[in-house]
């Protein structure tokens, strides 16, 4: 499946504007698609669509703001930039404490306008990577007998091959094949990045309970 190409979604109610910005980002090889109103970007809105948001503050019917309110409310990542000709301080503060990615003030310079389109470009992809990066991981633990997920929980703990081996009453050969399954199953190349994988899925034990496995692991004739 090929990757989908980023658009800039254009939405401001004079089309004069819309025209503007389309011509100055068209010339820089961005895709841009004009919209003329907050509702009927959500009726095209697709989620799994990169891109960004260009969008004005006071349009007819639902408002710039009232717009981005409805995005939060679905989840969804699309950087948003508003563009205000007219629009004050509070209303900047507002849209930028519920997430906005930029607020610019017309009229905005063709050099401006690239560099926060682009720069909200490659916030979004970031995103999008960071969030196909945690689904392929999930997919990974999901995989996990449930036998695993009891070893792995243990391992996560900083508990040692012996250890668990005496809580799960297995030998330790059992436990350490139980490891090497868990380690291909979850592609993970040490046990730091296994530990760093499971807090990313918020699957790692509070630090007081390892740093309490950790001590009694430390304790005279204990084996790592």
């Amino acid at each position: 499946m090929s990757e989908r190409v980023p658009i800039v979604y254009i939405v401001d109610d004079d089309e004069v504007t819309r025209s503007y910005f389309d011509a100055v980002l068209s010339t820089a090889n961005v895709r841009c698609c004009r919209v003329e109103s907050a509702s009927s970007f959500l009726e095209m809105y697709d989620p799994d669509q990169p891109g960004c948001l260009l969008l004005d503050v006071q349009m007819p019917g639902m408002t710039g703001p009232e717009l981005q309110h409805e995005l939060n409310l679905r989840g969804a990542i699309i950087p948003v930039i508003f563009i205000s000709s007219h629009a004050g301080v509070p209303t900047a503060v507002e849209a930028m404490l519920h997430g906005a990615f930029d607020f610019l003030q017309k009229p905005v310079s063709h050099e401006v306008l690239l560099v926060r389109v682009r720069d909200a470009l490659d916030y979004d992809a970031g995103n999008r990577a960071a969030l196909r990066q945690h689904d392929q991981m999930s997919t990974r633990f999901v995989a996990l007998t449930a036998r695993e997920r009891d070893v792995l929980a243990l391992l996560i703990a900083g508990h040692s091959n012996k250890v668990m081996a005496s809580e799960m009453g297995l030998s330790e050969r059992t436990v350490e094949v139980y490891r090497a399954r868990i380690m291909k199953k979850t592609a993970s190349r040490s046990l730091a990045q296994l530990v760093r994988m499971a807090m990313e899925m918020q699957l790692m034990p509070s630090s007081p309970q390892r740093a309490k496995a950790t001590r009694a692991n430390r304790q005279p004739g204990r084996r790592p």
